[in-house]
């Protein structure tokens, strides 16, 4: 493989990886057993009346998260986990 091979090769690695960037939530001020407890408590509320299959209610999660004050983000200060 020759240096230009190379170099376009780790160029097309690059723009796949900054097209694949994961969403990851966030909240200004918030450490990360801030994020812990309201991520609990909105995983708890997310489990309400779903069937046994279901392990949570993903729009009544984030809207739960979002309530709390978080923001799903590429990027940036990283507070929790991946959603």
């Amino acid at each position: 493989m020759s240096s230009r091979d190379y170099a376009l090769f780790a160029m097309l690695i690059a723009t796949a990886v900054a097209g694949c960037a994961e969403l990851h939530w966030t909240k200004p001020g918030a450490t990360v057993e801030d994020f812990n407890r309201d991520s609990h408590a909105c995983g708890l509320d997310a489990q309400r009346g779903v069937f046994v299959g279901a392990p949570v209610n993903t729009r009544v999660y984030r809207s739960c998260m979002f309530a709390r004050g978080y923001r799903r983000v590429e990027g940036g200060p990283w507070v929790g986990l991946r959603d």
